[in-house]
């Protein structure tokens, strides 16, 4: 375990939205970056949970969802 608690992965992810925000559009975000960032840890931790089993490492991102689809159903698979 890293020893990070929710609370700094929170802190982290507001950082980062900020930074990324100015960075790339030059503009000082209006939206609620708490809650910005508290939404995508959660999006993350599904996903991580729905992957979990199905997805390896070594996969390609962009064949997350057909992955998925395989393992809902073996008439989806790939031959």
């Amino acid at each position: 375990m890293s020893g990070r608690t929710q609370q700094d992965d929170l802190e982290a992810v507001q950082v980062a939205l900020k930074q990324i925000g100015e960075l790339l559009h030059g503009i000082v975000s209006r939206s609620d970056i708490k809650q910005i960032s508290a939404e995508v840890l959660r999006l993350n931790e599904t996903v991580r949970r729905g992957a979990a089993g199905r997805v390896q490492s070594g996969d390609h991102p962009q064949d997350f969802a057909m992955l998925l689809l395989a393992e809902a159903d073996d008439t989806n698979r790939m031959n």
